[in-house]
């Protein structure tokens, strides 16, 4: 087969582990298929077979390579965890322009070569699971499907936005052990991301004992789920921990506001971070700051209320000047959430530090 050059080509390398263990028959059957559907396409490659991973290279046009990467290897059961290492665009000139899908099974070779190559690639997936934990997931879900998150343009939208952080922090951060501190801020992150990643929210920073993280879509209805979903986990982790635990005082105040965000890149060539800004995160977090003066749990400004379409039971909360606003602003809480006596709870937080 002579060399192709075609233009606006893509080439992209991944590692990934198997699912379970193949046989060489199995993997035999991969490259039959990888010739068919490579060849039909114009892609060509390598693919190497090391242990319980696999690596692989592909080239050829950009949306073609991006099809098979994203509709079919990160959603191929075979693969338990996928990791694109390099993505190169506007790629002139093959690499493996003889090779439709050339297959290396370096498991039956007993070199030294394959084994250090086969530590080397174990290693390089379990940082990446280490580095994943540490990683927005808009950041990472990016990298997964091969897109540069440094090159992403900035863009302006409408979202929903969420904040919430733990109810009498100051609290606890002045009498509690580092474990018992560090314990109760996970289970409130854990209670908000779960809740997020689940309704399809973006978790966008982790602030202390707060979180911040945003809805791109047009409805409300969505981050308001979230947050009641969030209220509810926490109400059962209150329920399950001892009255000695500070978990059984875990409340969370939460902020919602809907409007136009700015989403990008901002930094510098040491420090870099993809997030949002604008008027819209400054009010979410001024909402949630205000459920303490109102003892409620919850406030989402006007924009949530009118756009969300389920019958959430929003009631006014009045008109409130905020830090930023000139004019107040009218407000709304959820019917259904109970009130939220701040006070006592910080008296009960006060008497609870103090036994111990």
């Amino acid at each position: 087969m002579g060399a192709r050059q075609l233009p606006r080509m893509k080439r992209l390398f991944y590692v990934s582990r198997f699912a379970r263990p193949l046989t060489k028959r199995d993997i035999d059957a991969i490259r039959i298929s990888a010739v068919r559907y490579n060849h039909e396409r114009g892609i060509t490659g390598i693919l190497v077979c090391l242990g319980d991973m696999f690596f692989q290279a592909l080239e050829g046009r950009s949306a073609i390579v991006d099809s098979l990467y994203n509709e079919r290897i990160l959603r191929d059961p075979r693969h338990n965890h996928v990791l694109c290492l390099n993505s190169l665009n506007n790629v002139t000139d093959r690499m493996f322009p003889d090779w439709d899908m050339r297959i290396f099974n370096l498991n039956e070779d007993a070199e030294v070569l394959p084994l250090a190559f086969r530590h080397t690639l174990s290693a390089l997936l379990e940082a990446n699971q280490i580095i994943s934990q540490y990683t927005q997931p808009s950041i990472f879900r990016m990298i997964e499907r091969g897109v540069n998150p440094t090159l992403v343009k900035p863009r302006r939208l409408r979202a929903t936005v969420l904040f919430s952080d733990i109810v009498g922090f100051s609290y606890f951060a002045e009498r509690l052990r580092p474990a018992d501190l560090m314990e109760l801020v996970n289970s409130h992150i854990e209670a908000c991301t779960e809740q997020i990643d689940r309704h399809g929210g973006q978790v966008n920073k982790l602030l202390g004992d707060g979180i911040l993280a945003y809805f791109p879509h047009q409805d409300a209805d969505t981050a308001v789920s979230a947050a009641v979903d969030i209220l509810d986990e926490m109400n059962r982790r209150r329920s399950r921990a001892s009255r000695t635990s500070p978990q059984h005082f875990l409340h969370g105040g939460v902020g919602l506001a809907n409007g136009m965000v700015y989403e990008g890149n901002i930094g510098s060539a040491l420090k870099r971070d993809f997030t949002i800004l604008g008027n819209t995160v400054n009010l979410a977090s001024r909402l949630e700051s205000l459920t303490r003066v109102l003892n409620v749990p919850l406030i989402a400004s006007a924009s949530v209320a009118h756009r969300a379409q389920s019958p959430w039971g929003f009631q006014s909360l009045g008109n409130h000047t905020l830090k930023g606003n000139v004019k107040g602003i009218e407000i709304f809480g959820l019917k259904s959430l109970h009130s939220l006596p701040v006070d006592e709870l910080y008296r009960q937080i006060t008497e609870h530090l103090r036994s111990k």
